[in-house]
C-alpha cells in the first residue's frame, strides 16, 4: 500500500514540474517576443531553435573532439611540458629579480 502513495506522490511531484515548466515557457516567450518574432521572421526564428536543438543535442561534440584531442595531445607531449616549465621558471626569476631591492643586490645608488 506504501508503494501505491509513493506512485501519487511521484505523480503530483511530476504534474508540478510539468506545470512550472510550462508557465517558465511562456514567460519565456512573453520576454522575447517569440509571437510577434516568428510573424516577422520564422525562418530566423526556425533557424535559431534548429541551432540550440544542435548544440545541446550534442551535435558540435563529433566536430570538436578530434580538435580538442590533438590539443591535449599537443599541450601534454613531453617537449612542450619541458618548455612550459622553463618559461615558468624564467617568469618566476624574472619576477624575483625585480623585487630584490637596489641594497640588498650591491648595486650603489648615484
Amino acid at each position: 500500500m506504501a508503494a501505491m502513495d509513493d506512485m501519487g506522490e511521484v505523480g503530483e511531484t511530476l504534474k508540478s514540474v510539468s506545470e512550472q515548466a510550462r508557465e517558465a515557457m511562456s514567460r519565456f516567450a512573453r520576454e522575447i517576443e517569440l509571437e510577434r518574432r516568428m510573424q516577422e521572421s520564422p525562418m530566423a526564428v526556425l533557424g535559431a531553435a534548429a541551432a540550440a536543438g544542435f548544440v545541446l543535442g550534442g551535435g558540435l561534440w563529433p566536430v570538436l573532439r578530434p580538435f580538442v584531442k590533438a590539443a591535449a595531445r599537443t599541450a601534454l607531449s613531453p617537449t612542450n611540458l619541458l618548455a612550459i616549465g622553463a618559461a615558468l621558471g624564467a617568469l618566476r626569476a624574472a619576477s624575483a629579480q625585480s623585487e630584490v631591492p637596489q641594497e640588498v643586490s650591491g648595486a650603489e645608488p648615484h
